[in-house]
């Protein structure tokens, strides 16, 4: 996705906004260009306190990096203030996005080491930003001289009437930006379009720093309400098929009337209810596991009961609606290769996909070999 992925209009460089998020090499452009957006989106007018954008930006990355584990890399800034704020605000990872923001901007008025660290990116990535607008007149410019350099530039270029930059830089009330004009009308008309543009340029990014982690455009936000109708209404459907099944982790018999659905490999890792990943456990038992990964010596009955809920399954005349992710997952022509299959096939084929997935999100942090202790 390239320049020409945006909107044109007269007068506007809009190619070298595009321009910004080529070659990155950290997230602050992104997250610098998405909490403007927000502002707009909210009415926030044009003249943007520093400190509530850096506070924004802030809240961004909450979720990706301290609900879902994501690395932003070892050079990444943005990465190290968050984990700096779950450190000393003690606020919890599911937190609201609005609850983080105003916990930023409370650090950022106290000016204390959480507020010093979220400060520090103001001292780079409001000037950086706006670099390619002034590509040719920066050249030679030595690195020290860069970020009063910018700030001139913008404040010369703001009234330019055929090249304007996006924003120049303010001190009344507090120290802002002010979007030009025409830029903000820009931001505006096509604020969809270019929060598109940015997210898929931070996707593209978070999957070179995070390789094979999967779902990870479904990492960027607070997790959705999810819905589970349909893997209950399979599991609800094989218990009373086959009434004989027992929770693989603590033996105890499978009450048709009163289950939970766990996650074999945590949601937060994998961000999708398929059904070959769920399985059903008394509520006690998934309360415990959480978001840990089990230990190994669960997988062989994890597998057994899902080949088991899969052959009651096909007994009955709702098997192609219910049974759809496991041939999607084991890549056959539908549920007669199903039937055929056995044991060993599917648990191989179970444990290939699950496997690796596995060790990625041990990687990741997320706590190893849990075992229940009733």
């Amino acid at each position: 996705m390239n320049g020409n992925a945006l909107p044109p209009a007269p007068h506007l460089p809009v190619s070298v906004l595009a321009a910004a998020f080529d070659e990155v090499t950290n997230s602050y452009k992104f997250y610098w260009f998405l909490a403007i957006l927000e502002s707009i989106r909210e009415d926030a007018g044009s003249v943007l306190p520093l400190n509530v954008l850096l506070a924004r930006m802030t809240a961004g990355v909450w979720y990706p990096v301290n609900y879902f584990r994501l690395s932003f890399g070892k050079q990444d800034q943005l990465g190290k203030v968050i984990a700096l704020l779950g450190e000393k605000s003690g606020l919890p990872i599911d937190s609201p996005r609005s609850h983080v923001t105003q916990i930023a901007l409370d650090h950022l008025q106290k000016r204390d080491e959480v507020g010093r660290e979220v400060l520090s990116l103001g001292n780079f990535v409001p000037y950086r930003f706006l670099r390619p607008f002034f590509a040719e007149k920066l050249r030679g410019t030595k690195d020290w001289e860069v970020n009063r350099r910018i700030r001139q530039l913008a404040g010369q270029e703001f009234n330019n009437a055929h090249q304007p930059c996006l924003y120049r830089f303010v001190n009344s009330p507090s120290p802002s930006i002010e979007l030009h004009p025409d830029w903000s009308a820009y931001l505006q008309e096509h604020l969809a379009i270019l929060t598109g543009f940015c997210l898929w340029h931070l996707v593209n990014y978070l999957q070179r720093n995070n390789p094979n982690v999967p779902g990870i455009a479904a990492k960027l936000f607070e997790p959705q309400a999810r819905d589970l109708t349909l893997a209950r209404k399979f599991w609800t459907l094989a218990l009373k098929q086959n009434r004989t099944l027992n929770c693989i982790y603590s033996g105890q018999p499978l009450n048709v009337h009163d289950f939970s659905l766990d996650h074999f490999l945590p949601w937060r890792f994998v961000t999708h209810d398929l059904l070959w990943n769920l399985i059903p456990t008394p509520k006690a038992v998934n309360s415990s596991k959480s978001d840990n990964l089990p230990d190994l010596t669960y997988f062989d009955p994890f597998a057994r009961l899902q080949y088991q809920a899969v052959q009651a399954v096909l007994q009955t005349s709702q098997a192609p609606k219910l049974l759809e992710d496991y041939i999607l997952l084991f890549k056959i022509s539908g549920i007669g290769d199903l039937k055929t299959m056995d044991f060993s096939h599917f648990r191989d084929s179970l444990r290939a996909v699950i496997a690796p997935q596995m060790q990625i999100a041990a990687n990741m942090g997320f706590s190893t070999g849990w075992k229940y202790m009733s």
